[in-house]
């Protein structure tokens, strides 16, 4: 396929994940709009090395770099498949930094979990945390 014929869906792909950066995944022949529309899932935030992904049911899911904690799942080993965080089914929403992330559960409640150099987290402090962990709104 000429970059002409995969330029339309490189850009349908950037406004289904709000990024700039999805080439390679179109260059590999994952349509990721058509898995969107078609699979569980229904949202995508992607980091400096790492993407978490919510599904339908509310549950999340995470893979990529994991050096800081930033999968949320209770180590630092990197992972090149989705792996489920915990297991919850009340999340909504989910975003990623560089090296940390951030998502919201139904009932309004923030939470975050990785780097946490620059207090980052909002926990009070600059320890990383590679659990999710609720923000404290007070």
């Amino acid at each position: 396929m000429s970059d002409a014929g995969k330029e339309p869906r490189r850009e349908l792909a950037r406004r289904s994940v709000g990024v700039d950066r999805v080439g390679g995944l179109v260059e590999r022949g994952l349509d990721l709009a058509a898995a969107l529309s078609q699979g569980a899932f229904v949202s995508v935030a992607t980091g400096s090395h790492h993407t978490l992904a919510l599904q339908r049911d509310g549950s999340l899911w995470a893979w990529g770099d994991n050096s800081s904690g930033e999968l949320g799942l209770g180590d630092t080993d990197n992972r090149d498949r989705p792996m489920r965080i915990g297991g919850d089914s009340d999340w909504v929403a989910a975003a990623a930094g560089g090296s940390h992330s951030l998502a919201l559960k139904h009932d309004g409640s923030l939470w975050a979990w990785g780097d946490n150099s620059s207090g980052e987290l909002g926990l009070g402090d600059a320890a990383f945390t590679d659990r999710p962990t609720r923000i404290d709104s007070t």
